[in-house]
């Protein structure tokens, strides 16, 4: 999956005070005091996990269709989800989304604008799910398509080394080994030695990416939720198996 690049806009998420009282009410409620100015630098993670909007919307699509197939939440709010996990990743593309660091990364700030859009319905999306899965599965998904990618382009690499090799087929060059002439090959076999290494590595690819196509969605925060989820239909929607064993 190929994403048009953009230049995002970035809101702080500091108060003037030092602390930002926005960012606590995510995971600090038992705190009286929102977190120190140096926390609230260090904290979010949106500077670069922005990059997996696409992901990040793909599996939320995919989580919110499987709780409606269950029964745990409503037709209407799946279909609500649906229809504004649409307009947020439009905004994104086109560069009219401003990011905030105040809501830390990816997965709060596509959900605070999914409330804006559509409501109370933009929690229900987050049943049975943690962040911690969450960005376990985005993180997953970005890097199966960024194989995806480089696997076309090393393909397109070896056609085009191909070309020359047949092109060049009777072209005598001096071989080397120990950095000095060995024995007399062509230009066309040099090629082509190049066209079986990047062969290699796009097999090295292809393993990582079996390895890597499994779902974590299901651990929730740690050991899985008592909602009665369907974990093959949460991450076949992704397009991920779900995973054999150990859920993280």
């Amino acid at each position: 999956m190929t994403t048009k690049p953009y230049q995002p806009a970035i809101q702080s998420g500091a108060q003037p005070n030092g602390s930002s009282s926005q960012a606590s009410t995510m995971w600090g409620g038992r705190f009286r005091d929102g977190p120190s100015q140096v926390m609230d630098q260090i904290n979010p993670s949106i500077d670069f996990d922005q990059r997996f909007y696409a992901q990040d919307i793909a599996g939320s699509r995919a989580h919110a269709a499987m709780l409606v197939a269950q029964g745990i939440i409503s037709g209407k709010d799946g279909a609500d989800i649906a229809r504004g996990l649409d307009q947020v990743e439009q905004e994104i593309t086109e560069g009219r989304f401003t990011f905030s660091r105040a809501l830390e990364d990816i997965h709060m700030n596509v959900e605070a604008r999914l409330a804006t859009l559509i409501g109370d319905a933009a929690g229900r999306m987050h049943t049975a799910r943690s962040r911690n899965d969450q960005v376990a599965t985005d993180f997953k998904m970005w890097v199966r398509d960024a194989i995806d990618n480089l696997d076309e382009g090393l393909k397109a690499l070896q056609a085009a080394l191909i070309d020359q090799a047949e092109a060049n087929a009777d072209v005598v060059m001096p071989g080397f080994t120990h950095l000095q002439a060995a024995q007399p090959v062509t230009f066309g076999h040099h090629m082509m030695a190049y066209v079986e290494m990047i062969g290699r590595d796009r097999g090295r690819f292809a393993d990582c990416r079996v390895r890597l196509n499994e779902c974590p969605l299901g651990s929730a925060a740690l050991a899985g939720t008592s909602f009665p989820i369907d974990r093959e239909r949460d991450g076949g929607g992704p397009g991920l198996q779900p995973a054999d064993g150990e859920l993280t």
